[in-house]
Order: structure tokens, then C-alpha cells, then sequence
């Protein structure tokens, strides 16, 4: 049973303390905006890897389930347009660095974001026109996607997930597998938990100068995220931990790789 449907006392004390996190997470990210992404313009090299991997399931689903040429879509297609075209869906995709990355091995991404300022700020570091591979991005909420199901040929969900409260997630991690078409792979970082410490809190965000936002975590050990992405009927393909990329990040995170089982 998930999180949202359990009910009882643990459940009501989470729903009081933590009713606005994601709303005020939100806000924090729409004034941050800019200084995230250039705290976070890098990749680190498990990051590249896991995007080669889900590079080369999409190819073999690909292959086996061709999807049509159609070339590169006009500058004024709308969303349904867009989709005919079966993106890889960046789910939680902030300024557009990893969409970016994606979508230079050849591939049409939709680049989804619930913060307004995280999509203004990947609009401005995007190229209208790229060299390979086309972006579009959407104002989307995680729990509740404007999109089909079965519209992307996969999805990559960094760092998002987890700043959905415990009992939100299990919901998300449902409409990231029902959007995904049959055997299209879907790779999820979330944030390590050791067994005995706090599975949620608000943390401040203090590389602003008298601007400090609040944004909510939630932590997952690697069972935890496991069961998280195959509750939501995903069949998992690894599951590996990951060091933490600052001296402040102790436990790291946790790398998954899954599929829409076909």
C-alpha cells in the first residue's frame, strides 16, 4: 500500500507538517532560478553514464517498435503536435542542462518543470535552433501530467522526485510509467537515506545573498526507491548508490534504471 493510501496517525502528522512543501519549494525555485543553474552546470560522470544507457534502450525499443521520421517539428507546433514526434521526457527538467545533453544524441525531448522560473531560465541557455535533437518545454506538474499515455519513448527524472512529500511520490512515479510506451526505459535519481535518520525535512537554500528559500527533500533507501518505481509497475533493470557530489551531500543519492515492462 502507498504512502498517499495508508491513512493513520503518521500519515495525518506528515500531511500537517509538511502541506505546503511543495508549494513553497516551488517559490524557491522560481527566485533561484539562475544561481542553481550556475551552481549545477556540470554533469558528474555517473549521471553521463546512466543518460548512455537509457540512449541505447531507447534505440533497442526503437528497433523494435520503429517510430516514423517526421522530421524536425516547426517552431510554432503546439504540445499535441510536438508529441507525434514521442519525446524522451525530462521530468523535473529545472534550467535544461540534462535536457540539453539529451537531446544533443539526436533525440526530441519535452522538458517539463512545475517552477515558471526554472523554464524561463532553461528557455534563455536554449538554442532556438540546435545543431541535433529538438527541446520543447511544458509548465507540468509531476502528480498530474497534461500528457497521454504512452506519449514518450522514455524518461529521465533527476532530482525530482524527491522533493515530492512521501505520500505525493508514489503518485508521480505512476504517471512517469504511464506516459511511458511499452518497453521505454525510465531512469530516477533520488536522494540516499541511511535506515535511522529523517526520511523528510525542509532544508534552506543559502547560496543567495538575503534570499534564503526553503525546499523540501525526501530521502529513500535503496529498497525504499525500489519500491517506489515498481509499485508503480515499472520493471527495475539496476539500482546502485551513488557518492554525493559536494562534501555536505554524506549519503549521496540513489541511481535507478527501469522499463515499462512491454
Amino acid at each position: 500500500m502507498s504512502n498517499e493510501d495508508s491513512g493513520g496517525s503518521d500519515d495525518s502528522a506528515s500531511r500537517a507538517r509538511f502541506a505546503q512543501a511543495i508549494e513553497i519549494t516551488t517559490a524557491t525555485y522560481d527566485r533561484v532560478a539562475r544561481n542553481y543553474a550556475e551552481r549545477n552546470d556540470t554533469i558528474s560522470d555517473h549521471w553521463v553514464e546512466r543518460m548512455e544507457q537509457l540512449v541505447e534502450l531507447l534505440a533497442d525499443n526503437d528497433a523494435r517498435q520503429p517510430i516514423p521520421d517526421l522530421g524536425r517539428p516547426g517552431d510554432d507546433a503546439t504540445l499535441e503536435e510536438y508529441l507525434n514526434f514521442v519525446p524522451v521526457l525530462d521530468a523535473g527538467c529545472g534550467p535544461g542542462r540534462d535536457t540539453r545533453l539529451l537531446a544533443s544524441h539526436g533525440l526530441p525531448v519535452l522538458g517539463v518543470d512545475i517552477s515558471q522560473g526554472m523554464l524561463d531560465e532553461a528557455g534563455e541557455r536554449t538554442a532556438r535552433r540546435l545543431p541535433v535533437g529538438f527541446i520543447r518545454y511544458a509548465l507540468m506538474d509531476l502528480r498530474r501530467l497534461d500528457l497521454p499515455d504512452a506519449s514518450c519513448r522514455g524518461v529521465w527524472c533527476s532530482a525530482s522526485l524527491l522533493h515530492l512529500p512521501l505520500r505525493s511520490a508514489p503518485r508521480a512515479a505512476r504517471e512517469l510509467v504511464r506516459v511511458t510506451r511499452p518497453g521505454g526505459p525510465i531512469v530516477v535519481f533520488l536522494k540516499r537515506r541511511a535506515p535511522d535518520s529523517e526520511p523528510e525535512k525542509m532544508v534552506t537554500y543559502e547560496h543567495l545573498e538575503n534570499d534564503e528559500g526553503q525546499r523540501f527533500f525526501a530521502y529513500y533507501t535503496p529498497d525504499e526507491a525500489r519500491a517506489l518505481l515498481e509499485n508503480a509497475g515499472a520493471e527495475m533493470l539496476d539500482v546502485t548508490t551513488v557518492p554525493g557530489m559536494r562534501v555536505s551531500d554524506t549519503m549521496g543519492w540513489v541511481s535507478l534504471l527501469a522499463r515499462r515492462p512491454v
